[in-house]
């Protein structure tokens, strides 16, 4: 008679309770009520703020970005990166927070990438470095202060603020070490060792070497700044732990 339990996957979690931990959309009984609410709130702020629509940061089909301007020159820039499982959404999607933004005083912009299968997650990094990296030499022409960027992600966006916190900005792009001035990290995974080995990696196809590359808990941050880590109430608890794990890391390094 065989007596042994579960196999344990990821610290203690069988295939099923690890495939539960990391289904985010299973935490609510309908994701696409939040997603189209995204979409309408982005039409709304179209049609409500002067919005500079699909200015081209790179030379990819997806490489471009919307920016909302705060009306006065030289206001703080606040990029956002969308999250959606690295799979879906884009900056149609992304612009819903720009007018509490803009009337804050502080221009909004939100990005768009490629997804998987036609980008890999370290592929969607290199092109929210080039934004980045654009928005530093162009904010100017739209009223932004190219010295006051701050950068903000949700969900799978927020794993790529975790890699342009990695980025060495003076070497691969000739700016400020200090280009980001401050980061937001909201429901955001910090090791995608466990999204690997998830249901989720039929789509994501993360092997150990990329997690290495693109998981900000595995390496040493190249910026230094203050970071907000947040996470929802209804989420599962080892996004949680993530959460709490990227807050510690980021004071660790002596940071805000």
């Amino acid at each position: 008679m065989n007596t042994a339990g579960p196999v344990k996957v990821y610290r203690d979690f069988d295939q099923s309770e690890l495939d539960r931990q990391y289904n985010s959309r299973g935490t609510v009984p309908d994701h696409t009520v939040y997603t189209r609410q995204y979409a309408e709130r982005t039409r709304e702020a179209k049609r409500s703020l002067a919005c500079v629509e699909n200015l081209r940061y790179g030379e990819g089909p997806d490489e471009t970005l919307d920016f909302y301007p705060a009306g006065n020159s030289g206001s703080p820039v606040q990029v956002f990166l969308h999250g959606g499982d690295w799979r879906a959404l884009s900056k149609d999607d992304s612009g819903f927070a720009a007018p509490a933004f803009v009337a804050a005083g502080a221009a909004f912009v939100a990005v768009n990438f490629s997804l998987v299968p036609t980008a890999t997650i370290a592929g969607m990094g290199a092109q929210v470095r080039r934004s980045l990296a654009w928005l530093w030499r162009n904010a100017a022409a739209q009223g932004g202060d190219p010295a006051r960027i701050f950068v903000s992600g949700h969900s799978s966006g927020a794993n790529l603020v975790g890699q342009l916190l990695l980025t060495d900005w003076a070497g691969a792009f000739g700016a400020p070490a200090d280009l980001i001035k401050g980061a937001l990290f909201m429901s955001g995974l910090g090791d995608l060792e466990p999204v690997r080995l998830s249901f989720r990696n039929a789509y994501i196809k993360l092997d150990e070497a990329m997690v290495t590359e693109v998981s900000l808990l595995r390496r040493k941050p190249c910026v230094r700044c203050p970071l907000i880590a947040a996470f929802g109430e209804g989420e599962t608890d080892d996004y949680k732990r993530q959460c709490r794990a990227v807050a510690a890391y980021w004071s660790g390094q002596g940071n805000p």
